[in-house]
């Protein structure tokens, strides 16, 4: 049929509007995770083989990936995408066994949309390693990543970085051999490390850090509510969780430097009873200020004009504020706390020791509210 000069002009216009899209086969390098389908009996290394398919080839027969050389777990493989430079290309990981294929499960693709995706490019990309199925743990197992600061027991000379290490030990493991913590990239004072842990959500763990000094293991004292021995405790959540840095023994000052603390104990009673001797028996003080006595607890001294009066000198210290100050107590039950003189805005004090000869004396800082 011959066309009219206004159909061959509106042609030609509409033909003149046409942009022809230049499509390039560019290398695209597939990842995929299998170690959780391997301890699932899903995918058996050397005899299944994982494929990827996608919309670079309508579906049809997949490519498949090989075990890569840092991690036999992490199955890789490089193919050309055909697609427009800045188009979504749809793909799923399958697991071949023996010609029964097992797709991905729908909703592996970000915000759950049914098959992964990602955008093509003019030049080659590697795309992120991601777990089959989004499975980054076996049913009823959750990766916890526990972390320690390790910032003051190193000023304290509990801990020398060259030297020691820091593990994390708990009835995940039956106290076994516990998981090793290394230094965190952003702060190295902050040592992590992640374990599987089993059970279901809600399961409460009880934990505690540990420096290893060669063999010599250095525990954390009374930290938490878990247990006699005061061990921390987690309450689990389903796929993984991340637990906040908290710092070794919970000190978070050095005690080796601040206040000057004498502790006094009368062995008087105990000495009548017949149950200790002064002149051979040794009095020691305990708390978190040295690991509750690990590894040994603070050796008191007796005085010789007063044999059955035990004292010796602990180091303390707090941060300052303008408005801080330490206030001091015989009783946390009576509610009477008295100031502790000239420790406004200062960080150390010098006690007067014989306040507490005939009990306890209890310490707590406080601010002072202007009027």
């Amino acid at each position: 049929m011959k066309l009219g000069s206004a159909a061959m002009s509106a042609l030609c216009f509409g033909l003149g509007l046409t942009t022809p899209v230049t499509v390039e086969a560019v290398p695209v390098t597939f990842q995929v995770n299998l170690a959780v389908q391997t301890t699932l009996g899903a995918f058996t290394p050397g005899t299944d083989a994982v494929e990827v398919h996608g919309s670079f080839n309508n579906w049809g027969p997949g490519t498949a990936l090989a075990p890569g050389d840092s991690d036999p777990s992490i199955y890789e493989g490089a193919l050309d995408v055909s697609a427009a430079s800045g188009s979504q290309v749809q793909y799923k990981f399958v697991i071949n066994r023996a010609g029964a294929l097992v797709w991905e499960s729908d909703g592996v693709g970000p915000g759950g949309q049914q098959n992964r995706v990602f955008t093509n490019t003019t030049t080659a990309q590697t795309l992120p390693v991601v777990y089959f199925n989004n499975q980054t743990t076996p049913p009823g197992v959750t990766a916890v990543t526990f972390q320690v600061n390790l910032e003051v027991q190193q000023a304290a000379g509990n801990f020398d970085p060259a030297l020691h290490t820091v593990e994390c030990h708990g009835s995940f493991d039956s106290w076994g051999a516990g998981v090793p913590l290394s230094p965190r990239q952003d702060n190295t004072n902050v040592y992590l490390g992640t374990a599987n842990v089993t059970g279901s959500p809600g399961a409460v763990i009880e934990y505690k850090f540990v420096i290893n000094r060669a063999g010599s293991l250095f525990w954390e004292g009374n930290v938490g509510p878990g247990g006699p021995n005061g061990n921390r405790t987690l309450t689990l959540v389903a796929g993984s969780q991340e637990l906040p840095v908290v710092y070794f023994s919970n000190l978070t000052n050095n005690p080796g430097a601040g206040i000057s603390v004498t502790f006094l104990v009368s062995m008087a009673v105990l000495t009548a009873r017949g149950t200790f001797d002064p002149s051979t028996g040794t009095v020691d003080v305990r708390g978190p200020f040295n690991n509750w006595g690990s590894p040994s607890g603070f050796i008191l001294t007796n005085s010789p004009a007063n044999p059955t009066l035990f004292a010796g000198t602990v180091t303390l210290s707090w941060t300052p504020g303008v408005l801080i100050r330490l206030q001091s107590t015989t009783s946390v039950t009576n509610g009477v706390w008295d100031d502790v003189p000239n420790t406004l805005g200062q960080a150390s004090a010098v006690l007067v020791n014989d306040t507490f000869v005939d009990g306890a004396m209890f310490f707590r800082l406080t601010v002072s509210i202007q009027p």
